[in-house]
């Protein structure tokens, strides 16, 4: 239960530093959340939402470099939507 809690929180953290924006953001704080998507993404790869994950934190990496405002919305939407749902469950 831990586990799902801690892992949620981030996953809120991770997804309301994409609602800011990723210009507003300290570098080193969405790399380190880039990663940790990354990493989540592929320990429990064979889910949907796992491989989501990995695409984000892809994402997250690559908008260091090259922000697209609209992808930032949706996959902080969805971040932060996953999140708290399983801070619920």
């Amino acid at each position: 239960m831990f586990l799902i809690r801690f892992l949620a929180f981030f996953d809120v953290f991770a997804g309301i530093l994409l609602l800011i924006g990723p210009e507003f953001v300290p570098f080193r704080l969405l790399f380190g959340h880039g990663l940790y998507l990354c990493i989540k993404g592929e320990l429990f790869k064979g889910d949907f939402l796992s491989m989501l994950d990995l695409i984000i934190g892809i994402y997250c990496v690559v908008c260091l470099f090259l922000p697209v405002n609209f992808i930032s919305l949706l996959a902080g939407l969805f971040l932060f939507g996953k999140g708290a749902i399983s801070f619920i469950a």
